[in-house]
């Protein structure tokens, strides 16, 4: 779960920015969506940029500073348009930025603070490559600078010449583009809200904090993603990200709750013949909706950390043997659980590239 504001662009907080907003709200994230024009909308981009102008550019600024007033440190600035101002100038300035979305808009990072991008806040651009608003404004010279400048950073571009491509209430609503872009976003926010190691602790302790950033991690490579995309495979490989957590669902269920407590192999699995087709999961999850995946690793997961709270520490033995016939620690199956996830991170990190150009550890 990560934490979100939300600054509407020129037209005001519009249907189109608040059902943007409970998109991300579906998807876990704690979002704030304040209205800088307090009511006001406008039915033109020209009409609402002369409001602004009335009211004052410092004033809208000024109301972003005390929008987040009471918000964790550890925000993600998004911004359409005109909120990209306040969005970028708080990205820069506030201390703790977990990120920056800026949505058809981009300023010189010398407009805020110290004229410097801050080191290790990630940033996503997107724009429509011919939108006049930003090709001829400078947004997107400044989009490139910021990308050629700071590691990491990603401006996504898309066929079109539509302004608020992305806001469903306005007629330049671009159906295909804003959910491509939505897809983006959300793989964007379950990678900066995993939670980082401690960087001390007991042995039982950081094993578990280091899994679970391995879980949260290949999590963040489904998100946003569809049955379609779930099943896309590379020319040269037979994985997909749906039989990858799949796969590691399994792999969770059956070291921790078979092997390790001694458990009966659960369905689905029970009822599969591995021998006879070593590779079902795979092909299964592939197959499955999206959601019903990401849910069965996700409790999976969830099972495992109930094992590990139960047990009597690191040194702990399992129940059943591992296929070598010894015993193993519970220290052994973590690390083993690291390393199996870990590893299909790395598969999932070229298969989610080539989906949607998502990248990020």
């Amino acid at each position: 779960m990560t934490d979100v504001i939300l600054f509407h662009h020129a037209q005001g907080l519009t249907a189109g920015v608040r059902q943007f907003a409970e998109e991300l709200r579906a998807a876990g994230h704690r979002v704030t969506a304040p209205d800088l024009y307090e009511g006001h909308t406008f039915p033109t981009i020209p009409e609402g940029v002369a409001y602004a102008r009335e009211i004052g550019f410092d004033t809208i600024l000024e109301r972003g500073r005390q929008a987040v007033q009471g918000l964790p440190e550890k925000l993600v600035y998004a911004g359409f348009s005109l909120g990209v101002m306040p969005a970028q100038m708080l990205a820069q300035t506030r201390p703790g930025a977990n990120g920056a979305l800026l949505f058809h808009g981009c300023l010189p990072v010398s407009e805020f603070g110290d004229g410097a991008w801050p080191a290790g806040v990630p940033v996503q651009i997107h724009a429509m490559e011919r939108d006049p608003y930003f090709v001829d404004d400078g947004d997107q010279d400044a989009a490139r600078e910021l990308v050629a400048k700071v590691h990491g950073a990603q401006l996504f571009l898309y066929p079109g010449d539509l302004h608020l491509f992305t806001d469903s209430s306005l007629p330049a609503y671009e159906g295909g583009a804003a959910r491509l872009l939505l897809q983006r976003v959300l793989a964007f926010l379950a990678l900066v809200g995993r939670t980082e190691p401690e960087p001390q602790g007991g042995d039982l302790e950081m094993l578990e904090q280091v899994l679970d950033l391995q879980r949260q991690t290949v999590l963040a490579k489904a998100a946003g993603l569809d049955r379609d995309a779930m099943a896309r495979r590379l020319p040269s490989s037979s994985l997909s990200l749906g039989g990858i957590l799949y796969h590691l669902a399994l792999v969770e269920e059956s070291w921790m709750e078979v092997r390790f407590c001694g458990r009966d192999l659960p369905e689905p699995w029970s009822e599969v013949d591995f021998d006879a087709d070593p590779e079902w999961e795979f092909r299964t999850g592939a197959e499955l909706d999206p959601e019903a995946v990401r849910q069965r690793y996700r409790v999976a997961c969830e099972r495992s950390r109930e094992v590990v709270a139960q047990a009597g520490g690191p040194g702990q033995l399992s129940a059943k043997p591992h296929w070598e016939g010894h015993l193993f620690s519970l220290r052994w199956v973590l690390l083993h659980l690291i390393e199996e996830t870990a590893r299909h991170i790395g598969h999932a990190d070229l298969l989610r590239e080539a989906i949607d150009g998502s990248v990020g550890e």
